[in-house]
């Protein structure tokens, strides 16, 4: 089911003036954060831009008992806004399944910046003025990572010579919970995934010496590993018991 919501008119600046200056880093992504319920996203969305359509989209899991298809209850999965002038979404926000269901794991966001661009060096002074100094950058240092809570370990493998860059975006065809297990594996990551950082990436696209576009994605690794092990085992229970209950009616035939 699809469910569209009106939005109201509101505004958001983007860039921000000033040098880089120490302060409390705030990692969220126009007003959305992580952990973040349905309701709060949807307001933090109308509230930095009113004009953006929102839809709520619901998916479910597929399970067998070895003969027919099922599929769990139907549940919010994530929720995209964008303006009916684009076919990319600004923004996709990514919840987390049942039973440890509807928070916020992942917020991307994609841009193009039609007036007034800024240089790469007035973006990143932005991007450290809001998130702190980051973890990786590119050589280029047109590609940028934060790890947080400082401390932790990045539990997203990336390739050692591009720095900063995303080894795994939501909206890709990849799936997390199967690289993170193939990281555990080759013990890559820890074997406790809830001591992973959670990471923020920019991706900056240029055009004659300014900033045309920008990726952004802000992963939570801990809360998104520890939902989908919940996840993975309520519908192994489902498929365990729709194949016992298909065993039990079991007739052979006549010999």
């Amino acid at each position: 089911m699809i469910r569209r919501f009106l939005p109201i008119l509101s505004v958001c600046s983007l860039l921000l003036a000033g040098s880089v200056h120490a302060q409390q880093p705030s990692f969220d992504i126009v007003g959305l954060k992580l952990g973040m319920t349905e309701r709060e996203v949807v307001s933090a969305i109308r509230a930095y831009n009113g004009a953006l359509k929102i839809t709520s989209v619901q998916s479910a899991f597929p399970y067998s008992d070895g003969v027919q298809q099922f599929q769990t209850d139907a549940f919010l999965s994530r929720i995209v806004a964008g303006s009916g002038a684009s076919t990319r979404p600004e923004l996709v926000v990514y919840f987390t399944p049942p039973p440890k269901g509807g928070r916020v794991w992942a917020i991307e966001r994609d841009e193009r910046i039609n007036g007034n661009p800024p240089t790469l060096q007035q973006y990143v002074a932005a991007l450290g003025q809001k998130y702190g100094a980051p973890t990786a950058v590119s050589p280029g240092g047109a590609h940028l990572a934060w790890d947080f809570p400082a401390g932790r370990p990045n539990c997203i493998v990336r390739p050692p010579d591009r720095p900063g860059f995303p080894a795994f975006r939501p909206s890709g065809r990849e799936d997390l919970g199967f690289l993170l297990d193939l990281w555990r594996q080759r013990k890559l990551v820890p074997a406790d995934l809830t001591t992973c950082a959670s990471r923020l990436h920019y991706v900056l696209g240029s055009n004659g010496g300014v900033i045309s576009n920008y990726y952004a994605v802000l992963i939570d690794v801990p809360r998104y590993a520890a939902s989908n092990e919940a996840a993975n085992r309520e519908v192994q229970a489902r498929e365990d018991a729709a194949r016992k209950l298909r065993e039990s009616k079991g007739r052979a035939p006549k010999l």
